[in-house]
């Protein structure tokens, strides 16, 4: 398996893991200090989670932008995330927007949108390799 697709399944996981995370923090926030998880709820430990999977987002869809698909389809979804996590964590505490969209409901989002780029990127990049290896005369006829 390339370093580009475990780049890419690694930051899914991470950006499923986040939009999980995101999604049960109203109903986990209280439980988790008296099981020891409650840094998982700090706002330093968002921050730095947040910034991890959108640098691995940008790594693995520009890999497989420069060397493979070509494709911005990827990037899209990548961009909706990163701008769905920066305006919830950025307005936060703002009431106004929290009535349009709430915290956990915009985190959520933006890591499933961004779990979805590493899906297409990875879509993109197979197609990419199985027709550059399907064309190859040298191939064998049975892929």
């Amino acid at each position: 398996m390339s370093k580009q697709k475990i780049v890419d399944r690694i930051g899914m996981g991470a950006s499923t893991l986040c939009a999980i995370h995101c999604a049960l923090t109203p109903l986990l926030i209280t439980i988790a200090p008296l099981i020891g998880l409650g840094f998982l709820f700090e706002e330093k430990f968002e921050a730095i989670f947040l910034m991890v999977t959108v640098g691995l987002a940008f790594l693995s869809t520009a890999w497989g932008f420069l060397k493979k698909h070509r494709s911005f389809e990827p990037f899209y979804l990548l961009l909706l995330g990163a701008a769905l996590f920066f305006l919830s964590h950025h307005f936060e505490g703002n009431q106004s927007i929290q009535s349009i969209m709430p915290h956990p409901i915009s985190m959520g989002l933006g890591g499933l949108s961004i779990a979805i780029s590493h899906f297409i990127n990875l879509r993109l990049c197979h197609h990419y390799d199985c027709e550059t290896s399907c064309s190859n005369p040298l191939h064998s006829q049975e892929h």
